[in-house]
């Protein structure tokens, strides 16, 4: 099988859980950032992509705050039949194992564009490198104001592991930076 393939769709997932219990209507501003986001990336997707129609979003939130999430997507302009909603996922690499699973019988599987806060990033390139070859996968990072306790507090219940194409990765970047280092060092 070749390593690339040709996408057919695309799907927008919206990390949206949140930790401190149910929101009660009032949604987070980190999680306002995140719906703001993903309404940027939907317009750009429906914008310039000739398979516009299959667009999806994936809301990965628990089920007492989902509601109020839907809300503002559908706010945003996003129509209810769009919006597929992931409740059991407790991390992120249960949310991507579940849009893996849910994306590998197509032959021509979606676009993935994952929107969560720019901290989240880590624990994703974690997964999507070790098992998301051949597939188009694209983080949209959003930010996130809260206080770096409160943030620390919640990268600690993501569980990311490193595999060797991390390292790798890590191995070559450090090996660039250095010859680019040396090529354009400072003349004293």
């Amino acid at each position: 099988m070749s390593e690339h393939r040709f996408t057919e769709g695309n799907l927008i997932v919206l990390y949206a859980i949140h930790r401190a219990g149910p929101m009660n209507g009032i949604v987070p501003d980190y999680i306002r950032e995140r719906i703001r986001v993903s309404l940027d990336t939907l317009r750009i997707v429906m914008s310039s992509k000739p398979d516009r129609y299959d667009t999806k979003i994936v809301l990965v939130a628990g089920e007492e705050n989902a509601r109020a999430v839907k809300d503002l997507l559908q706010k945003g302009g996003v129509d209810e039949k769009m919006i597929v909603l992931d409740s059991r996922s407790q991390n992120v690499a249960q949310s991507l194992d579940r849009i893996l699973n849910m994306i590998k019988p197509r032959p021509n599987p979606p676009h993935i564009y994952f929107v969560g806060s720019v901290w989240l990033r880590e624990a994703y390139d974690s997964i999507v490198f070790s098992k998301f070859r051949g597939y188009k996968v694209q983080f949209e990072g959003a930010l996130d104001h809260r206080p770096v306790k409160d943030v620390e507090q919640d990268r600690g219940l993501e569980p990311h592991k490193r595999n060797s194409e991390y390292y790798k990765r890590k191995v070559k970047d450090k090996v660039i930076d250095t010859l680019l280092n040396f090529i354009f060092r400072e003349k004293k």
